[in-house]
């Protein structure tokens, strides 16, 4: 778990700018979104002749559904994305996941689409539509020469920040139980277990972890 200094923290604040993204951020910001959870992506976009990270560069350069730049927000260090992170609410979610199908259809064409459609049903019970006052955390990726400088920790405050200037009631995310080191940091900024998701798609030589479901309470209805 990073802890950091006070003054560590605003210097950090000084050098990276965390805004929504843009069509032409420079960094390599498919792969940032793939690493918050490869085998999942694998387990559902990866074909015989298209990888997951093809997919998401598509879909984020489309600016439609929850990869697409429109909803990412970036941090941004000496002009480059170092880390990445998708937020959205109930109220987007619908517009979000048409624009994700309108997506597959392009990317795959009308043959392919049925498989990767039917593994996408598998996985569904791990994806869940977010309450209209609930914040929720996606796709949450941190370049490998940044991590442990407490970028992270940064995005978090400042979402968990907009969240509460937004009248948001949760701030919430899923985490894998493989991943204990970012389980503890979600614990110290606040959040806690609220449900066990357990995966049951099949798919041969994939094996996607199971999920925790972490909800930060920032106010009652």
């Amino acid at each position: 778990m990073t802890i950091i200094p006070g003054h560590k923290l605003k210097e950090l604040t000084k050098m990276v700018e965390i805004r929504p993204a843009k069509k032409d951020d420079i960094g390599d910001i498919s792969s940032l979104i793939y690493s918050a959870g490869p085998e999942m992506y694998d387990f559902i976009y990866k074909t015989a002749d298209r990888s997951s990270i093809d997919y998401i560069r598509y879909e984020y350069l489309s600016g439609r559904g929850f990869c697409g730049f429109n909803n990412v927000t970036v941090a941004i260090e000496s002009g480059s994305v170092i880390a990445t992170g998708c937020f959205y609410d109930g109220k987007k979610y619908k517009k979000l996941l048409f624009g994700t199908l309108l997506n597959m259809f392009l990317f795959y064409g009308i043959i392919k689409i049925w498989k990767v459609l039917e593994r996408l049903g598998q996985a569904g019970g791990m994806m869940e539509e977010p309450r209209q006052d609930e914040l929720y955390l996606s796709n949450f990726g941190v370049s490998p020469d940044y991590r442990g400088r407490g970028i992270g920790s940064l995005m978090l405050d400042n979402k968990i920040g907009y969240a509460k200037n937004s009248s948001y009631s949760i701030f919430s995310l899923d985490v894998a139980e493989t991943n204990p080191r970012a389980e503890a940091l979600y614990n110290r900024k606040g959040l806690s277990v609220v449900k066990h998701k357990v995966f049951r798609g099949k798919r041969p030589g994939i094996e996607v972890p199971n999920a925790k479901k972490m909800e930060l309470v920032l106010s009652s209805l």
